[in-house]
């Protein structure tokens, strides 16, 4: 075999979410993976990363994994080993959150107490009945915090939600609570225009993708909140091209009780 293991063409190497953590002894990298259901190719991808990480940063690397089932979580606590049975090479260990091992957070005071808590708490019970109740509160604790560092957690939750309702439950507070976080779709929707604007060159191309973007955004609120929203009304949404106006349908989004009120 070629001893050279120089990767020839560029390896994709996503994590879903990487921290670095600085204690008094030492730095820790934090590598946090959302798995939703059993993948053996994911586990292997785990080794790989974990590798990579601790050889470039020559630091200690922990593997993060939450699960929204205890099913997965069961299964996600499995070691994965590389090696011969009577000789283990490498072991990947990873910490795995779980809703069999982290409770609900519903309540207000304990919310705002540990805000990160409760966010673990939201992701790991994403699938679960009391989620609404977990999403409330823990919105109301991010009131409480630094504006950029709640900003910052807002994104962490949505992305750590994964696709779903809770997801959807999640954009509808954020729109009738007024917060000011840009959520995920807003900015994905944005930075698509800006890279039609370059690619075309021209100003238009940008500002066409800011609001379609933001009109996703206003369909996902209404949608999550189960409003129903005639094909007239979609597409005067999806059609508007003034950002200023979309703004302020987000925000009439969350408590608007029809799509009618919404663009009266």
């Amino acid at each position: 075999m070629n001893v050279d293991l120089t990767d020839l063409a560029p390896v994709p190497r996503w994590v879903d979410t990487l921290l670095k953590l600085h204690f008094p002894d030492r730095q820790v990298i934090a590598a946090i993976e959302a798995q939703t259901d059993r993948s053996e190719e994911k586990r292997r991808r785990w080794a790989r990363y974990l590798a990579h990480l601790h050889d470039t940063h020559e630091c200690d690397v922990l593997l993060i994994v939450t699960c929204p089932t205890a099913a997965t979580a069961r299964w996600a606590r499995q070691p994965y080993v590389i090696g011969m049975p009577q000789w283990h090479t490498m072991t990947v260990h990873p910490l795995v959150l779980g809703p069999d091992n982290i409770p609900p957070i519903t309540d207000q005071t304990q919310a705002a107490q540990d805000v990160h808590f409760a966010i673990l708490s939201a992701v790991v019970h994403a699938k679960s009945p009391s989620v609404d109740a977990i999403l409330d509160v823990l919105s109301d604790a991010l009131r409480h915090i630094d504006q950029k560092q709640a900003a910052d957690l807002a994104e962490f939750t949505e992305s750590g939600l994964g696709e779903g309702p809770a997801r959807n439950i999640w954009r509808t507070l954020m729109a009738a609570k007024t917060h000011t976080y840009i959520s995920e779709l807003r900015a994905k929707g944005r930075e698509e225009g800006r890279e039609e604007g370059r690619e075309e060159g021209r100003e238009e191309g940008r500002k066409e993708g800011e609001a379609k973007g933001e009109a996703k955004s206003i369909l996902l609120v209404l949608e999550g909140r189960g409003l129903v929203v005639s094909d007239d009304q979609r597409r005067r949404i999806t059609s508007c091209a003034d950002t200023d106006q979309l703004e302020r349908w987000l925000r009439r989004a969350g408590t608007a009780t029809s799509a009618d009120e919404l663009l009266a």
